[in-house]
């Protein structure tokens, strides 16, 4: 919460787009036709899991947080068996099971240290016991998801190498990733929640400046990440402006104002998915 928007710039131009760059982890969101789907309505929901994972108290039992992990938990379920039921075309001997547990692991570890790695970027600082406290929330959001528990790291060095190990068997972005990271790109667009179309465009610039500065280039040329001028001037300006944050805003303000902004992003897509008119 206290990192406020860059949480969410993080998650979406850092964690989601670069997780698009490994071929075989994508095969899942390919085989269940998230392409279909639309970015808007995927990217809802995984702010709706995200936002609600992360209040306080929220993985009590029975609180909001927990019933999405277990939600969660089961829907993955259901997509791992109908893909191996319909899709006749999964590769098991190069891909794995669907949505399998190594796969899962590297997948959240994205929500902690690749997360934490971005902030970072973003010009953000945290304490130790706030990136302890990181990881252990993940650890325990990946047990209610069913991820083993000695694949789940305690601390950034555990999460670095079994992250490393992890991507030695990983191949590079495909065609299928580059459809994944440009219907990310342009949901921007798509999404009516911005009133006008020069709106969205700038959205859709702003968005492509982090990414590049966040992504290592060879990843953005991967992914056919057009190119856009002044690419670092937005990135680099947020990185000055939370120094100066940092200094002379206390902790608990921060952390009020980025869940009350957090909370407001998360409303605006609610209200545009559970339109009846939106596709």
């Amino acid at each position: 919460m206290r990192s406020n928007l860059d949480s969410l710039i993080s998650l979406r131009d850092y964690c989601l787009i670069g997780g698009y760059d490994y071929a075989y982890l994508n095969k899942p969101l390919i085989a269940t036709e998230a392409l279909k789907k639309g970015a808007v309505k995927r990217l809802s929901e995984t702010l709706d899991f995200w936002v609600n994972a992360t209040r306080y108290d929220a993985l009590e039992i029975h609180k909001k947080g927990y019933e999405f992990a277990i939600k969660t938990r089961l829907i993955h379920s259901y997509a791992r068996l109908s893909i191996k039921k319909y899709d006749k075309d999964w590769d098991t001997e190069n891909w794995g099971e669907p949505i399998n547990s190594w796969d899962m692991m590297a997948t959240y570890i994205g929500f902690s240290l690749v997360f934490m790695h971005s902030l970072h970027k973003l010009g953000n600082t945290f304490s130790i016991e706030e990136e302890k406290g990181l990881f252990h929330l993940w650890k325990y959001v990946g047990y209610l998801l069913g991820i083993p528990e000695n694949l789940l790291p305690n601390d950034k060095k555990q999460a670095t190498q079994y992250f490393y190990l992890w991507t030695s068997v990983q191949p590079p972005a495909d065609k299928d990733s580059v459809l994944l990271a440009h219907s990310l790109l342009n949901e921007s667009l798509e999404n009516p929640i911005l009133k006008y179309n020069f709106q969205r465009k700038n959205l859709r610039y702003l968005h492509i400046c982090c990414t590049w500065f966040l992504l290592d280039d060879e990843v953005c040329q991967r992914l056919q990440i057009p190119e856009v001028a002044n690419r670092k001037a937005f990135p680099r300006t947020k990185w000055m402006i939370n120094k100066i944050y940092d200094t002379l805003v206390s902790r608990q303000t921060r952390i009020n104002k980025g869940n009350k902004d957090q909370m407001k992003v998360l409303n605006d897509y609610h209200n545009i998915t559970q339109n009846s008119n939106f596709h």
